[in-house]
């Protein structure tokens, strides 16, 4: 199909002069010890969002059941707070901390199916969120019509690989573990959507008309990947 609209991926920005710190990655702290770690709500909010979930991508619909207690976290020393921030210890696929203006802003968009977890930042009045977008399962992507590569462009190096579905794929990355996309392309049906999120993509994929208002808005913190995204192809 005729792709007209154009998306990037974006991440938080590691930027000292925005961030305020140079570890490059966080802004907030976890602070399990103002939380009812002992939870049972909890207990499961963290065992799904950890990385040895091997059975996370069957059950991305379960998500929307999970309510664990208010999740509470601190700012580093010299840390500066802005609309979309790193954290740690991360729960795995919970990527980023969103302020309550960037949460509102999205939620007026086509986005795909999200659920959000409040989180409380010591001595910030303002609310937070911890959101989960639901990802498009590497089973959904036409691999034929994708484009994936091994190597590094950089070093000129990369070599080019044909795979024709999601089984050759899962025996390509047993003996190719490092490998990157330069195209992903997927069903037509995600196309036209604000946020999309692919689950061996990286940064999320936004909309050009997204991310142009909410830097409009004056969001602080967002980097957006311009020169350097994987294409979205429709199919």
């Amino acid at each position: 199909m005729n792709n007209n609209t154009t998306y990037y991926q974006i991440t938080a920005s590691a930027d000292p002069s925005i961030i305020g710190v140079k570890n490059g990655i966080y802004q907030i702290e976890i602070d399990e010890s103002r939380m009812e770690i002992n939870n049972g709500s909890y207990i499961t909010f963290k065992n799904f969002f950890n990385y040895d979930n091997k059975e996370f991508w069957k059950n991305q619909e379960s998500i929307e059941l999970l309510n664990p207690p208010l999740i509470k976290g601190k700012l580093l020393k010299g840390a500066k707070v802005t609309d979309i921030m790193g954290y740690a210890p991360e729960y795995t696929f919970l990527t980023h901390v969103f302020s309550e203006k960037y949460f509102d802003i999205i939620k007026s968009f086509n986005t795909i199916k999200f659920k959000n977890f409040e989180i409380e930042i010591s001595n910030i009045d303002s609310k937070f969120y911890l959101i989960y977008f639901k990802k498009v399962a590497l089973q959904e992507i036409l691999f034929d019509k994708s484009v994936i590569y091994t190597g590094r462009k950089i070093l000129k190096n990369e070599k080019y690989h044909s795979i024709s579905n999601f089984e050759e794929y899962s025996q390509f990355i047993r003996t190719n573990p490092i490998n990157s996309f330069e195209k992903i392309a997927i069903p037509e049906k995600y196309y036209g959507k604000d946020i999309i999120p692919i689950q061996t993509a990286g940064g999320d994929f936004y909309s050009e008309r997204l991310i142009d208002f909410l830097l409009d808005c004056n969001i602080k913190g967002l980097q957006v990947a311009r020169n350097n995204s994987i294409q979205l192809e429709f199919v």
